[in-house]
């Protein structure tokens, strides 16, 4: 069983801070906030994944449940100038099968956030320093409705998919329920490895019950640097 080293100097966070101006996006900013997003080339993390999907209106019930890798396959310069990751994510049904490549995303740490582009949406996943109180809308860079993301749980022991972090943050992406919607999406990450957890639930429900319901669970595997 993995175990991250402890993080001592994580409880001063906030007031750590890059050696990188942030006047040159050619920098990669390094130090132990950032370290909860990795960036080198060959970083790679697999994940169990659970998606559960009803739909009362169509009577279909869908429950698909694979591995799904993310692999820092290389490092380019970006029109703004910026070191930006790709990240190539692999699919697979079973240990047993094989890898098969389904998306390319791609990702930037600066010293302000952590920008990441998925399904050629940007969001911004981290905001530095991270502090109990730090929150930022998410959709910041796209087109989409505001929405607030917050710290929750700051550099605590977890354990998630039966590893166990000293050291890790949640970001609260969502947290909504009345009579008509249920929304709830959070992150976990550990330093030195990245996201180590990602929930996301939608319910649409009315007076009779639940009409539309989907469940996404991403919990670490194991990872390599």
């Amino acid at each position: 069983m993995k175990r991250i080293l402890p993080y001592l100097l994580l409880c001063v966070a906030g007031f750590v801070v890059s050696s990188c101006n942030d006047d040159d996006n050619n920098t990669t900013p390094t130090g132990l906030l950032y370290s909860y997003f990795p960036t080198n080339v060959g970083h790679e993390i697999i994940y169990d994944v659970s998606l559960i999907t009803k739909d009362q209106f169509s009577g279909q019930h869908d429950t698909d449940i694979y591995q799904m890798k993310e692999v820092v396959e290389s490092v380019f310069i970006d029109n703004q100038n910026r070191p930006t990751q790709r990240l190539e994510r692999y699919r697979r049904n079973t240990p047993n099968d094989s890898w098969v490549i389904t998306d390319v995303w791609t990702s930037n740490l600066t010293a302000t956030w952590v920008e990441k582009k998925e399904e050629n949406i940007p969001y911004v996943k981290l905001v530095f320093p991270i502090t109990s109180n730090g929150s930022w809308n998410g959709n910041v860079l796209n087109t989409l409705d505001d929405k607030e993301y917050e710290y929750e749980n700051l550099h605590e022991y977890d354990m998630i998919g039966g590893i166990e972090f000293d050291s890790t943050i949640t970001v609260l992406q969502s947290d909504f329920d009345d009579i008509f919607n249920k929304e709830f999406q959070i992150e976990k990450y550990a330093p030195g490895v990245g996201l180590i957890y990602k929930e996301d639930i939608y319910i649409l429900k009315d007076p009779g019950g639940i009409k539309e319901q989907r469940l996404y669970i991403e919990t670490i595997s194991s990872w390599s640097n």
